[in-house]
């Protein structure tokens, strides 16, 4: 995202003094009480957690818009592209939210346009519940790590069990329909490795109907 360089931000509060002292005498004193107050409110609203005591004197607004911008950390925004991988769909399905007004504030800047959004935009979740594009980002970078995670101990537990079955059947040389299956008689040790033997296809058989 762009952002203005200190060189900018130092330049515009030196000229600021000289450039409004020539507008004001244009304008009307009316124009120029609302437009400080409509900075004093843009302020608080992109600043929420910052104290900001009521100022009517613009050149003072705009030190500290610049001393804010100075000190805020860079805001991430993400392509459609990025977002469509992250919420795992298409990236028509993204721009369709845009142009629903999903990404609140946001509007699209045409079909041959790289659009990016910030996160710090709000989103409107399916639910109408509304949250910070960071924070359902995150939420759904998270679910899927779950998910990958879930995947690979499922994977890793079938080869646990593949392991198992494979050293019963070496143990007593063939499947079990073969060998523990087939005897009318068992003795105490075949009964427990038998018992073993069936939990484990039972078990390998609902892992693979559940992939």
């Amino acid at each position: 995202m762009f952002m203005s360089t200190k060189q900018e931000r130092e330049w515009v509060i030196e000229k600021s003094e000289q450039v409004l002292e020539r507008a004001i005498k244009q304008a009307d004193p009316e124009f120029y009480r609302a437009f400080s107050n409509m900075l004093h409110d843009y302020i608080l609203v992109t600043n929420p957690r910052k104290r900001v005591e009521y100022r009517k004197d613009l050149p003072e607004l705009i030190r500290f818009i610049a001393e804010t911008v100075d000190q805020a950390q860079p805001v991430r925004a993400y392509s459609t592209g990025e977002l469509a991988r992250i919420f795992g769909v298409s990236v028509q399905a993204i721009n369709k939210w845009i142009d629903e007004g999903r990404f609140l504030g946001y509007k699209r800047e045409g079909k041959n346009r790289h659009n990016r959004i910030p996160e710090s935009l709000s989103f409107v979740m399916r639910t109408g519940e509304v949250l910070r594009l960071q924070e359902v980002v995150a939420m759904y970078e998270r679910q899927q790590q779950e998910q990958q995670s879930g995947e690979g101990a499922a994977g890793n537990h079938r080869d646990t069990v593949l392991d198992e079955i494979s050293r019963l059947m070496k143990k007593h040389g063939g499947t079990y329909e073969m060998t523990l299956g087939a005897k009318a008689e068992r003795t105490a040790p075949e009964e427990r490795d038998a018992s073993i033997w069936l939990a484990l296809l039972d078990e390998l058989r609902e892992i693979n109907e559940a992939k």
